[in-house]
């Protein structure tokens, strides 16, 4: 308990270390501790009757390091109190040797804590240059104090010089100290983090390793054996294993690229109007297909909201990843009874509840549930997964300014609850439909498409995946081949462009092409999904942007909307 007050008194004048920047943690700590050094010293000097001169300026100091303390700890302007404080110091210096009895009295041993105080805070020609201009000083009042009669510098009686060199030299050796063991603290605090930090990493190598390498045995196992298997029966089962191992190796890396965006801050939120409703109906559909795909005919799935159509302003694709990974996991734990999944108003939040009746969570592991990497395996029911599910979930909801929570009975289910703010913002309204229709489709057929794509598999996957819409593809494999071809058939109607390329690259050939014909649509299709790569590719003035695996539906949707309106 009393640990405990004494972290929540840390936190209060401090501020959390693992939040905030370590330089702005130790100058806070600093002004606070030097704050409260010299009123120590102030009451000292009034108790023994000592100097009412330096008294005064004590006081003066604490007024600035407080405002200085005040000015850190509520602000981010970290940089502005170290300049003052850095300045002010010297002034300050210059001072307290005039009045304590210059260089007869104890101010000069400050010269130690402020030139290592100056090393630390500042790096480079700053650091030189408040070096230099202490040293500077620290020579010119030394050329005063040499010209200085004596008794402008003796102390009343040895009684006071002793009591005054002792307690002075005291405090001043206690705060040295304490801002050394600050400093190495927050040293050993940075230390732990790196081997955390490397652990962790570690850990996430030999947890990938595995986890890829699984989907991957059963891909490349069950294609060596379709290649001699006959029988249509099996056949079709190894090419459902494949399929099956192929979307869990997808959602994978995924999951890995979307928590490397989350943690470095990199995650962009893209608001529109979602339909609750709509998105339910999309959802029902896939999960009822996912029950039959597991066998799981014991389970029935309820989609449970109001009458009335419901409708939030956030990022449909996040929402509906977080709804997805919930449900997930209700079906992987749940063998029989049903799985709800309700959303309600409330004041103003929207209440989203994903409720079942599987295995349930023991109580010594739903404190760690939302951590990385971690999977507990009930009943032999959590074979699949990377155990980074639930955390991308929670910090989806903070980055949605929402909160989640959940609570579960043993061998009575679980129930996880979330909650997001309730916002309707009429301007972002806008129906997403693509519609497919007949007339659509005997467009295409007039139509033309380059294909830009180095590795011939992926260049006839494409093919394959586009014959039913019945358009002239072109394929060349490189960027200079397919300016070169734009030249000579400049009726195309749309380029699907890769961006890596051999002789010259997708985004290079893009700028070349949108000069030549700007009306053009570009498609970029690319292995590239990390953070800032479709940005580039719109700025090289591609139209649009798929990743690597392409999925046949979207790749066909895509191409239906560009191509119908060329």
């Amino acid at each position: 308990m009393i640990r405990s007050k004494y972290r929540l008194l840390h936190l209060l004048i401090f501020g959390n270390p693992e939040k905030i920047a370590t330089e702005r943690y130790i100058v806070t700590s600093i002004t606070f501790l030097v704050a409260v050094f010299l009123i120590l010293l102030i009451v000292l000097h009034l108790i023994l009757s000592l100097s009412f001169t330096a008294v005064t300026f004590a006081v003066i100091g604490v007024l600035l390091l407080v405002g200085y303390y005040l000015f850190v700890r509520l602000t981010n302007f970290y940089s502005i109190a170290k300049l003052l404080m850095t300045i002010s110091g010297i002034l300050m210096f210059d001072v307290l040797w005039y009045t304590d009895y210059m260089s007869n009295g104890p101010v000069l041993f400050f010269t130690f804590i402020y030139v290592g105080l100056v090393t630390w805070m500042w790096d480079g020609k700053w650091m030189i240059i408040f070096l230099c201009l202490f040293y500077i000083d620290l020579a010119f009042i030394g050329f005063v104090d040499a010209n200085t009669p004596e008794a402008l510098s003796d102390y009343p009686d040895h009684a006071t010089k002793s009591i005054y060199l002792f307690l002075s030299l005291s405090a001043l050796s206690i705060l040295f100290v304490l801002l050394l063991y600050f400093i190495k603290a927050e040293y050993y605090r940075q230390k732990e983090n790196v081997i955390k930090s490397d652990n962790l990493k570690s850990a996430f190598l030999a947890n990938m390793s595995h986890e890829i390498r699984t989907p991957m045995n059963s891909i490349i196992g069950f294609s060596q054996l379709l290649e001699d298997e006959t029988d249509s029966l099996i056949r079709g089962q190894y090419i459902k294993i494949i399929l099956t191992n192929g979307e869990n190796l997808l959602r994978l890396i995924d999951d890995i690229i979307d928590l490397s965006k989350i943690e470095s801050g990199n995650l962009k939120i893209t608001l529109s109007n979602v339909n609750i409703n709509k998105l339910f109906s999309e959802l029902n559909d896939l999960f009822l297909l996912e029950l039959q795909k597991r066998e799981k005919v014991n389970i029935r799935i309820e989609f449970s909201l109001p009458d009335e159509n419901l409708y939030l302003t956030t990022d449909h694709l996040r929402l509906r990843q977080i709804l997805s990974n919930l449900i997930s996991n209700a079906v992987k734990f749940t063998s029989q009874g049903l799985i709800r999944i309700s959303c309600e108003k409330n004041k103003q939040e929207l209440l989203f509840r994903v409720s079942d009746t599987g295995v349930g969570i023991l109580p010594e592991n739903q404190p760690g549930i939302f951590d990385r990497f971690v999977r507990f395996d009930y009943h032999d029911m959590n074979r699949e997964g990377s155990g980074i599910g639930l955390s991308i979930v929670q910090k989806l909801i903070n980055l949605l300014h929402g909160r989640i929570w959940f609570d579960s009975l043993v061998g009575k289910g679980s129930n996880f609850y979330f909650s997001l703010p309730y916002i309707i913002d009429t301007n972002k309204y806008q129906l997403n439909n693509i519609m497919e229709t007949d007339q659509q489709l005997k467009e295409t057929k007039a139509k033309s498409l380059l294909l830009v794509e180095d590795v011939d598999s992926n260049a006839l996957l494409i093919k394959e995946s586009l014959r039913t819409l019945e358009i002239k593809i072109h394929h060349v494999n490189n960027g200079l081949d397919a300016i070169k071809f734009i030249e000579m058939n400049p009726e195309t109607n749309l380029v699907l462009m890769d961006l890596k390329l051999p002789v010259m690259d997708g985004y290079e050939a893009t700028r070349v092409i949108k000069k030549m014909n700007p009306n053009i649509k570009v498609i970029a299709q690319t292995a590239y999904a990390m953070v800032g790569d479709k940005e580039k590719a719109i700025e090289s003035g591609c139209d649009d942007y798929l990743t690597k695996p392409i999925k046949i539906q979207s790749l066909q949707q895509l191409i239906l909307r560009y191509i119908s309106s060329s």
